[in-house]
């Protein structure tokens, strides 16, 4: 692995969790939310998914992109629900009963993002961390940031904090034209 692909991987990984302090035997470790969408494998570190939570019950919102789903209420604070992968190909998904919901808090949004299946918290080891990421979709770059390569799979880090900083995205609602 590169030096740079090391830096890299540490700024990942404290933009992630600001609050984690790593003990002497992690030292090596990263650790994070692993799912699958798309047929691939992905990653997020950690301080980036704040639950996981089974698909809710979803009102449709009138005026907004195909890929969002509706408004969920989670706890009595509400949930805006998008298909993720709709979102990043332009495809719906289909329904499968292994699907969940990544729930994202960044700054004041709170955001589900439904994913094909969640794979629970995977550890890496830091020296399998690579900054440049193969056979990945050309939608998926401008949020993935490396990869990990662990039992012949790559691992993508998939970063929700990029996702949430784009305008297209945060702009879900159908702009008409008069």
């Amino acid at each position: 692995m590169a030096a740079n692909g090391f830096i890299e991987l540490l700024r990942i990984a404290k933009r992630g969790n600001k609050n984690y302090v790593s003990t002497e035997n992690e030292v090596n470790r990263w650790s994070g939310i692993a799912f699958e969408m798309m047929g691939q494998y992905f990653v997020a570190p950690l301080g980036e998914v704040s639950e996981v939570i089974y698909p809710p019950k979803c009102t449709p919102v009138p005026n907004t992109q195909s890929w969002v789903q509706g408004l969920a209420n989670i706890r009595g604070r509400l949930l805006s629900v998008s298909d993720l992968a709709h979102y990043l190909s332009g495809h719906r998904s289909s329904y499968s009963p292994t699907q969940k919901v990544l729930c994202i808090t960044h700054n004041d949004h709170y955001v589900g993002l439904i994913v094909d299946q969640v794979l629970g918290i995977q550890h890496f080891n830091k020296k399998s961390y690579f900054s440049a990421g193969t056979e990945l979709d050309s939608n998926l770059t401008e949020y993935c940031k490396g990869y990990f390569h662990q039992h012949n799979q790559q691992w993508h880090v998939f970063l929700f904090s990029s996702l949430m900083q784009n305008p297209k995205y945060m702009n879900a609602s159908i702009k008409f034209i008069n």
